[in-house]
């Protein structure tokens, strides 16, 4: 039985939550009474009670319970925790479910007003001339705010995986404000450094801007310090303005600082100067905002709630149905082992952390979710053991995950997916930083996604990135739609290295990346293709299609040296602890040769259309099958609009061995969560400043 499964209607076992209930009265009813004597719970704490209740006396109903949440604004105050007791059964389960076409929505903000004209002359005269009309306040103590979270921001440096720091945010009509930062767009460059290995902790700057920063207080600086894939926060100690020298506080950037490498100020209140840019001053209690429009006409909230929405611990057959969890400062949503878990139709937006986290257990999933406007990522996702390679069959499907990585913009994907056995299928994701999917386990699958606007801001990553284990094995990429990677338009230069498609780095091997559509995919100085292999082997690229990219597949060959002193540290062999050596080379006979071989994989019956090359640093080892490489029509249906199917009478089907991409169930579907698919659908994205026209 599949967690979708345990999905109810309205039965004999309905209790009911509503903003106008009471937790006094019985649950039994949708409504209140004519009298109000009796009518729908107020709290799903106090629905989880009554089932806690009803189990104790052994008064569950043989279909299960459903709990139907009215619709209506429902405060978050504390976590709803939901443990062990409060799991449903394969045959009688348990559904926290949207009344029939209602939307209940748990929100963690608080709706500001009162804003006035700024005033404090001190105040006044730190903001630009042009706009000090336009900029106004609203005391957060007057609108019932008192306990400010601390600013930490942390970035690449603070790891991967869970928010550590909560983030306060502004929204203004349910979008994120953008902190006051300098530049408005884009980055500056550090002039020069003191160290030629990075370990200075001070740089110099071009220009006089920071003159403007003495009197701020918690004035951050954002930046790629010294790799393009790995960002920070930096605190200042001190500016000499004479000598145009930065020096940065502890902790520092782990990698240290290098010449050219750029940065942005950001959390400044002498930089509010256009519309939708805020300060908190924490110490005054004070939001400094230039609204975009008249913040007493518009929904203006901060969010306060430093913590999870929804938690649950070793909970089994449980659903969550059509609910919207809005405005945190943290992760919305954590599960941690249990089994048969489902969120269905739900949405988590407008928080600071990311969407969802699932540790453990097996058999959860999210279908036809919504999860956007997040701080770092969408979904983070492990399960299953590597050392018994027992799957955790997990799954993240039809699912539009987007406009992710706001605050953390590196190593913050839609979705970050370690263990065995686990699938991502049928998903839209879209608009973030960095990669969409990061893959790291054995056995799993990625299959039917579309995947776009994505690797924006980063450089040596993938719309897919897997790192640095060839013990990685048998996972599937397979009929996925990559377009539009990458976008470093506005950098004015290319990232030194690159963005793929799909990018297996450092030794990843055996991996089989067959029938895809990779479309405006490559770019970088250093010629990543729009699958980019590095080093690994055993990796087999079948039956893909390649249109419009600069380069098809790419490589970074290794020397016999690199790879036997790779393959023989403890981490990234037969011997590591993390796998059962007698297990692997039987599931996976080729590892007897990890050693040998290294950069062998197999490339056959590929269609590459239109790219500028099909391999770039092949080493020759590779098996070549098959190719087409052609600049001719191969017999797409409406290739001007970025739809790849392959007409029936395609000559390039009746010539050769290739497998036409079954382009047409790629993307979100409509189901019983999701009956309206986005305009966002396979084929209608356009990238900023670019057509899916073929030129």
């Amino acid at each position: 039985m599949t967690a979708g499964s345990a999905l109810l209607s309205a039965s004999a076992g309905d209790l009911y939550v509503a903003t106008n209930g009471n937790n006094a009265w019985s649950g039994l009813l949708a409504e209140p009474d004519p009298g109000k004597t009796d009518g729908p719970f107020a709290t799903m704490e106090r629905a989880r009670d009554e089932v806690r209740r009803l189990k104790k006396q052994k008064r569950m109903p043989s279909e299960g319970v459903t709990i139907l949440i009215r619709g209506g604004h429902y405060k978050v105050t504390q976590t709803f925790m939901l443990e062990a007791e409060d799991s449903g059964t394969e045959k009688s389960p348990l559904t926290y479910r949207a009344f029939k076409g209602e939307i209940p929505v748990f929100s963690g903000g608080v709706r500001l007003t009162g804003f006035q004209p700024v005033l404090d002359t001190a105040v006044l005269a730190r903001l630009p001339g042009e706009i000090r009309g336009k900029v106004m306040q609203a005391d957060l103590k007057a609108n019932g705010v008192t306990n400010l979270i601390p600013l930490r921001l942390g970035g690449f440096a603070s790891g991967l995986g869970f928010t550590t720091h909560p983030v306060m945010e502004l929204f203004f009509n349910g979008q994120a404000l953008q902190p006051a930062r300098w530049p408005n767009e884009g980055f500056v460059r550090i002039a020069a450094v003191d160290s030629s290995d990075g370990k200075t902790r001070s740089f110099r700057y071009n220009g006089d801007r920071p003159r403007r920063w003495r009197d701020e207080k918690d004035l951050l600086l954002y930046g790629y310090w010294f790799n393009d894939w790995a960002d920070s926060y930096e605190r200042i100690a001190s500016i000499d303005t004479d000598k145009q020298t930065i020096t940065l506080a502890p902790p520092y950037h782990r990698y240290g600082y290098r010449k050219g490498q750029r940065y942005y100020a950001v959390n400044v209140l002498s930089e509010i100067d256009m519309p939708g840019e805020w300060y908190l001053d924490r110490s005054s209690g004070t939001v400094y905002l230039y609204p975009p429009s008249d913040p007493e006409k518009a929904v203006v909230e901060l969010s306060v709630a430093a913590f999870p929405f929804l938690q649950m611990g070793k909970v089994s057959h449980l659903t969550m149905q059509g609910l919207t969890w809005e405005l945190g400062c943290a992760d919305g949503i954590i599960i941690r082992n249990g089994d048969h878990c489902l969120l269905a139709g739900c949405t988590v937006r407008c928080f600071g952390g990311n969407g969802v986290g699932i540790i453990g257990g097996t058999n959860h999933g999210l279908r036809s979710c919504d999860i956007h406007s997040m701080g770092r990522g969408g979904v983070v996702v492990s399960g299953g053991d590597r050392k018994t390679l027992t799957p955790g069959r997990h799954s993240i499907e039809n699912c539009e995950i987007y406009d992710l990585s706001r605050i953390d913009h590196t190593y913050t994907p839609a979705v970050m997916m370690s263990g065995v056995g686990n699938r991502i299928a049928h998903n839209l994701l879209h608009d973030m930083n960095s990669s969409a999917i990061r893959l790291s386990g054995n056995d799993h699958l990625v299959e039917f996604n579309e995947v776009y606007r994505v690797v924006r801001e980063s450089d040596d990553q993938g719309g897919l990135d897997m790192w640095s284990d060839p013990t990685y094995r048998g996972n599937i990429i397979r009929y996925n739609y990559w377009h539009h990677i990458g976008n470093w338009r506005h950098l004015g230069e290319e990232p030194v290295y690159g963005q793929a498609g799909v990018r297996l780095d450092d030794a990843i091997s055996g991996v089989k990346v067959e029938g895809n559509v990779f479309f405006h995919c490559a770019t970088g100085k250093a010629g990543f293709g729009a699958i980019q292999i590095h080093g690994g082997k055993d990796n087999t690229v079948t039956h893909n299609i390649f249109v419009n990219c600069r380069t098809a597949v790419s490589f970074v060959p290794w020397d016999d040296k690199s790879w036997r002193d790779f393959t023989a540290l403890a981490g990234h062999s037969l011997r590591s602890p993390e796998i059962d050596s007698a297990l692997y080379r039987s599931r996976y006979p080729e590892l007897a040769r990890l050693n040998e071989d290294h950069d062998v994989n197999m490339i056959c019956n590929n269609l590459v259309y239109l790219c500028g090359e099909f391999l770039r640093r092949d080493s020759g080892r590779n098996t070549l099958i098959d190719n087409i490489i052609t600049n001719d029509d191969p017999g797409f249906t409406d290739a001007t609009n970025g739809i790849f199917n392959l007409a029936g009478n395609a000559p390039i089907l009746r010539r050769t061995g290739f497998l036409p991409v079954p382009f047409e169930k790629i993307g979100l579907y409509s189901d019983g969560f999701r009956t309206a698919l986005p305009i966002r659908a396979v084929g209608k994205a356009r990238a900023e400043g670019d057509s899916l026209v073929i030129k």
